[in-house]
């Protein structure tokens, strides 16, 4: 019987102690606390920003599969309710709810304004996602580039 205790306690305290392993069994990794942006890594800068902006405009139009007409006439509304989102965002207010309600009023807008140019619900829809799709895509690639498996 004291066999059996002993041998319980030892497994228990050994599964705690590996438990506490804050590398989560791999070396040379940073504990989970630490695996925000480097604090060696700089600010984006305009050209790595203008690069980016650039990837997603290929994105969006390979994603779309935008003509050089409808992309002529995409951008523009497009960029317009970015900016409208973002100013949202910088002036948001405490009150959740209203906030939530003006995005959506701006993408119904968009909704509205893209139906003409990209013709089909399928194609619109398409385009309002399209940010989240980018966002994934930008994720990954980071991931990729930093050694992580997806």
């Amino acid at each position: 019987m004291k066999k059996i205790i002993l041998i319980t306690v030892t497994i228990i305290l050994s599964l705690s102690a590996i438990a506490q392993h804050e590398n989560l069994g791999r070396p040379g990794r940073p504990p989970m606390h630490d695996r925000g942006r480097p604090t060696t890594m700089p600010p984006l800068d305009e050209k790595r920003r203008a690069k980016i902006e650039m990837f997603k405009v290929q994105f969006i139009t390979e994603k779309l599969d935008l003509t050089k007409s409808e992309a002529e006439l995409f951008w523009p509304v497009y960029n317009e309710a970015k900016k409208n989102i973002d100013e949202l965002v910088k002036t948001k207010s405490a009150d959740e709810i209203q906030f939530e309600e003006n995005v959506l009023a701006i993408k119904k807008k968009l909704k509205t304004e893209l139906m003409p140019i990209l013709k089909s619900d399928e194609r619109v829809n398409q385009a309002l996602k399209i940010d989240r799709e980018f966002l994934k895509a930008i994720r990954v690639e980071m991931m990729r580039r930093k050694g992580f498996r997806s």
